[in-house]
Parts: structure tokens; sequence; C-alpha cells
């Protein structure tokens, strides 16, 4: 139905950007966002100031940079690498 282009430029941010608390994935965090909207701006910031940091996405080293890649990283190999990197047919 949506392509994934769309679910990421469009339907994403639409979703967090204009919440909908009657219809909540979260009850506690739409009861609060309904009875007390200032405190739940400062609840949702407090959690993006712990949570939502670089080193606390899994699976991202921290002392690797996000410059450039080698050609060797893009592709997969390295000098000690003999064999194609691919993947097989299904």
């Amino acid at each position: 139905m949506f392509d994934l282009l769309n679910v990421f430029e469009v339907f994403l941010p639409q979703l967090l950007l204009y919440p909908n608390p009657s219809d909540p994935l979260n009850g506690d965090a739409a009861s609060l966002m309904m009875k007390d909207k200032n405190q739940y701006e400062q609840k949702v910031k407090e959690y993006c100031e712990r949570y939502a940091k670089k080193e606390n996405v899994v699976g991202t080293p921290k002392d690797e940079s996000d410059d450039e890649i080698s050609e060797e990283e893009f592709s997969g190999q390295s000098d000690s690498d003999d064999e194609v990197v691919g993947h097989a047919d299904p």
C-alpha cells in the first residue's frame, strides 16, 4: 500500500508531529498529553536527551565516524579477501 519512501518522508513525520492521544500506543504518554501538555512536552524532551543519542543505537560503534568509507569497506572486501562478496540466489 505504501512504499518506504512515503513511509519515511510523509507518514512517520506526520505521526511524530501530530500524535493521536485518543488512539495511543503508549497509554501513559497519551494520558499525560491530554491532561498536562507542558509536562508532556518536558517529559518528551527529557527522554530525547536521555535516549536519543548516537551511542544508544544498537550496532553502531562509538569510535567510528560517519565520514566517507573506503572503496574496500563499501564493497565489503579487504586485501585479504580473495573471493567476491555477494549474495546467494534463492
